[in-house]
């Protein structure tokens, strides 16, 4: 009797089914492992973060459940169910920023991505997967950190016979460490150290080294955040004429003292000399120290940079401005008067295509000299036509050149600026719109021109007025 075997493609068929029916029985019997990552998942303050979370064995999880959820189960941060995103039950503050990656569901392996991460989101997730009867889950921690600005140090004043060097920076997360070094690279003890935790949860650093002797020559304030291993810093180099003169005074005081029974009358004779001598001295130094101060103050102002450019659509007719928004200068044809609700038709004015809600910012106008011009802030909201009264009452905070070459802040009344004998070829701007305060700077001496203090509201815009022309230049930098 002749047998028949099934033909090869058959047989692997066969074959394959047997595979597959075993691998699903083993399964079924032992059911399926959750597993996350190793360590904590880093996300950066403000970017995404994805939380990885994959079944073993690798298993098709397209029909499955699978929930993220924090402290309560019914209370999800994202739920796939039935094939498709479920959005009823999620959690209000996750809405519209979570995304289940599925690119690699076939294999069990999927990911929450969390958009625009916040500090809330800080803390244990878990992961769960369903497949009836069989449910397994992982937990995963997420840990949020934020890089602050670059360290800004400046020298507070002389005391102790000494220097006293502050270095400040804000917006970090969490709580960095800070260290001073001189320039061969050793770490310097803190006098004294300040550490201030903002409402939205952020960490300013205040942090305080006293110098007796200027042994270190130049050196360095380094603040790290420990999460991402990374660090920002800033360095100074202060004068060893800074400490000559504060130990003068000490030295020769000793040896007048030393000679006092000798000497009494040439004793009274130098007391004199050298106090009047110490008094001309600290005068001085006290004019370096305001000096460094204002540098560093200024140099604190450049690091919150900014790229400002001029918005066109607000533009006066008369105004001319350049292709790359930089510059605006009287000339125009007066054309389209009165056919943009947006441009301001008495004044020859123009405002910023940026506007600011938060934060600190900083730019340089070049305003040339004779020309009359104004320069500062303004509301989004502000009145553009017929009589504009520009006050911080009708949200304008602006300085400018008057005719006859007076300088004046637009305050209520205004406050004449004793400027005329050296007057600004450039003009810094520095808005802190937390504090409320608009400062103006001599760009080129880096001098405090005049500030003003208003609680803010709203966007504000860059604010530009000139009978002349105006360009606005790259702030150096200073580093």
């Amino acid at each position: 009797m002749k047998m028949q075997f099934p033909d090869p493609p058959m047989v692997r068929a066969l074959c394959s089914l047997l595979v597959i029916s075993h691998h699903f029985q083993t399964v079924n019997a032992e059911g399926f492992k959750v597993i996350g990552p190793d360590g904590p998942v880093v996300a950066v303050l403000g970017g995404d973060a994805e939380l990885p979370c994959r079944l073993s064995p690798p298993l098709s999880a397209e029909h499955m459940q699978v929930r993220w959820y924090r402290s309560r189960f019914d209370s999800h941060v994202h739920l796939y169910e039935n094939g498709m995103d479920q959005n009823e039950g999620q959690i209000p503050e996750y809405r519209g920023r979570t995304e289940l990656i599925k690119s690699h569901i076939s294999n069990g392996s999927v990911s929450l991505r969390i958009h625009s991460v916040e500090l809330r989101d800080e803390g244990s997730y878990n992961c769960f997967f369903w497949s009836d009867p069989y449910y397994e889950e992982a937990t995963l921690e997420l840990k949020v950190a934020a890089l602050g600005t670059a360290p800004v140090i400046s020298i507070n004043d002389h005391q102790d016979r000494g220097i006293r060097a502050v270095c400040e920076s804000t917006g970090w997360y969490p709580e960095p460490e800070v260290t001073w070094r001189q320039e061969d690279g050793q770490s310097l003890t803190s006098l004294s150290e300040t550490k201030t935790q903002e409402h939205n949860g952020l960490f300013n650093i205040t942090n305080s080294l006293l110098m007796r002797t200027n042994q270190y020559g130049k050196i360095s304030c380094r603040i790290r955040n420990i999460i991402l291993s990374e660090e920002r810093e800033s360095a100074i180099s202060i004068s060893d004429e800074f400490f000559r003169r504060v130990s003068r005074w000490v030295v020769s005081l000793s040896i007048i003292l030393g000679s006092v029974l000798i000497f009494c009358g040439l004793l009274v004779a130098l007391v004199l000399y050298h106090s009047r001598k110490e008094h001309k001295e600290k005068a001085n130094l006290s004019a370096e120290v305001k000096s460094l101060s204002a540098e560093l103050e200024w140099r604190r102002c450049c690091s919150y940079a900014v790229d400002v450019t001029l918005d066109p659509e607000t533009a006066h007719p008369w105004l001319l401005l350049t292709d790359d928004g930089k510059t605006v200068k009287r000339g125009g044809t007066g054309e389209d008067l009165l056919f943009n609700p947006l441009r301001f038709d008495s004044y020859l004015c123009v405002l910023g295509s940026e506007g600011f809600t938060w934060g600190r910012h900083y730019w340089e106008v070049e305003v040339g000299g004779g020309r009359l011009w104004q320069l500062g802030v303004c509301r989004e909201s502000v009145r553009r036509k017929g009589w504009i009264t520009r006050s911080p009452e009708e949200g304008y905070w602006a300085m400018g050149l008057w005719y006859g070459g007076g300088y004046r802040a637009l305050t209520s009344p205004e406050t004449p600026l004793p400027l005329s004998e050296s007057p600004p070829r450039a003009v810094g701007i520095f808005l802190d719109y937390e504090a409320g305060e608009v400062s103006f700077y001599d760009a080129e001496n880096k001098s405090h021109l005049f500030t003003f203090s208003d609680p803010f509201s709203g966007p504000l815009l860059p604010y530009f007025c000139t009978y002349g022309a105006l360009r606005i230049r790259p702030v150096p930098d200073w580093e």
